[in-house]
């Protein structure tokens, strides 16, 4: 390390201004490998009177500091601004953005985040951890959007739950009814169309016996409305789906076919423990569908939530129950933002 930053020196002088030096490794995620050093330094290029030989100005935008290339590897780092995300700008910095890619928040949405809040913060806050941490929660506040329970003021309401496969869809439809039905006192209708697994059926079934409510199965896009319509009186129709895997984009297109021509409000169901990189791809397969809602099931199964947070920001839908246990009716709550804000940056625990 020594060697490089006195490298760094004798190339561009005494005068070079050391921003930041951190080691790497090349192999497996930077936890193998031959050692490398990386330097990253500033030189003034302010004018300065005659008699002092002023570097070449290239033919750009000028700025009072030009950044230098580190020794090795060779590449020009653009020194750190509001409006450039670099996670080196400052050890707060650094910290903090650790701190976020442990709790499972996407690296993308990370940047994002810190860029945000660096924009909201004088630059003399941009190396105060405590600053920059406090505004953060106020911004993850901002970007969890949760609504209330249904008012249903004489207006029916047909909720319909879909997703991938094991996110326990049919457990929440379970305990949404039982809870407008025996503690809310809503005339509430059970419909599944998922026909696929050979329980299913008679899961909900057993649920709608339980709660005493009606429950209808519909085995096509005609049937599905026909029961609709025999629950014209319910104040609450809830519709169960089958799962589908975001990987068979056929099961998606029959499952829009079924959907079509109802007026419904859509809440895609995703598992807390679901990894980031399948929570891109179940949003983009069901994509296919409107997504009105949000709702994360299992949050007891897991201790880190940034899929919570990276499913509202990539629907842009606002969360509307999360589930912690297979209690029904018990283990479900109305999400409220700020409490979620906590969970995911690990402020507070279930």
């Amino acid at each position: 390390m020594q060697e490089a930053v006195e490298g760094l020196r004798r190339e561009y002088g005494a005068d070079a201004i050391i921003l930041h030096t951190t080691q790497k490794r090349r192999w497996f995620w930077g936890r193998l490998g031959p050692r490398h050093y990386e330097v990253v330094g500033a030189i003034d290029r302010t004018p300065k009177p005659p008699a002092t030989k002023v570097a070449p100005v290239v033919k750009s935008q000028p700025s009072r500091t030009e950044p230098l290339a580190p020794t090795a590897p060779r590449e020009v780092v653009a020194r750190p601004d509001a409006t450039k995300f670099d996670p080196s700008m400052s050890e707060a910095v650094q910290n903090i953005s650790g701190r976020l890619l442990r709790r499972d928040i996407p690296k993308d949405l990370v940047q994002d985040l810190l860029k945000d809040v660096l924009a909201r913060l004088p630059r003399e806050a941009w190396n105060d951890e405590s600053a920059i941490w406090t505004r953060l929660k106020d911004l993850v506040t901002e970007k969890v959007a949760t609504v209330d329970p249904w008012d249903f003021s004489g207006e029916q309401r047909i909720v319909v739950l879909i997703g991938p496969t094991g996110v326990g869809k049919t457990t929440t439809i379970a305990k949404i009814a039982a809870n407008f039905s025996l503690i809310g006192a809503k005339s509430v209708g059970l419909i599944t169309i998922d026909t696929y697994r050979i329980a299913a059926v008679e899961q909900l079934k057993t649920y709608a016996e339980i709660i005493g409510i009606p429950v209808q199965v519909a085995y096509s896009p005609r049937e599905l409305k026909d029961a609709i319509g025999k629950m014209h009186d319910r104040e609450l129709i809830l519709i169960d789906t089958a799962g589908r895997s975001q990987n068979n984009y056929l099961q998606i297109a029959e499952l829009k076919n079924h959907l079509a021509g109802i007026e419904a409000e859509i809440h895609l169901v995703i598992s807390a423990t679901t990894k980031p990189q399948d929570v891109d791809e179940i949003i983009k397969a069901f994509g296919q569908v409107t997504i009105d809602r949000v709702i994360i099931t299992k949050l007891d199964e897991t201790t880190t939530y940034g899929v919570v947070l990276q499913t509202c920001e990539r629907t842009k839908a606002p969360l509307s129950f999360v589930t912690t246990g297979q209690g029904v009716p018990e283990d479900i709550d109305v999400a409220t933002n700020d409490k979620i804000a906590q969970l995911i940056l690990g402020d507070a625990q279930l």
